[in-house]
């Protein structure tokens, strides 16, 4: 099995300090548990157990759980799209592309901290509930259209 990458060994640790977790024996325990007693080392996770870790840690990790969310209001608002394996590659980049040119906070995404993380989410939610509404009135605009068309009445 590959090892982990320096990448996820240095995510991990990251996250693991982001969420509080400092003492060397708590982050022994977590390793262990997530490579099944084997190691308690984070260099020595396999990828995949790594990925897993990493996965479960975004869930408990205040910025993690901020991009997921962003990301999932760029899928939203139409700013990032597909899920390909490209796409997957590209939709980072295209997100922070957008955020360093029309960001509330116009940086990229892990250079930010928790406050300007919430201050883009805040962004892209109103985004997002405005291509909604545009949307809402496109539609309403059309059903008025036909039913003017049916009744035989000039269209506005």
């Amino acid at each position: 099995m590959t090892k982990a990458t320096k990448a996820q060994i240095i995510k991990i640790n990251v996250m693991l300090q982001n969420i509080g977790v400092c003492e060397k024996s708590e982050k022994a325990k977590i390793v262990s548990a997530y490579s099944g007693g084997r190691t308690t080392s984070a260099k020595e996770l396999y990828i995949d157990e790594a990925r897993d870790l990493i996965g479960k840690l975004a869930n408990y990790d205040p910025l993690e759980k901020q991009k997921r969310l962003i990301f999932s209001l760029g899928y939203k608002a139409g700013i990032i799209y597909g899920d390909t394996a490209e796409d997957k590659k590209l939709n980072p980049v295209k997100l922070n592309l957008f955020i360093k040119e029309r960001g509330a906070v116009k940086k990229p995404l892990n250079e930010m901290t928790l406050d300007e993380l919430k201050k883009v989410h805040r962004q892209f939610e109103g985004i997002v509930r405005n291509n909604k509404k545009t949307k809402l009135n496109k539609e309403a605009d059309k059903a008025v259209n036909e039913l003017l068309n049916e009744l035989k009445l000039q269209t506005v």
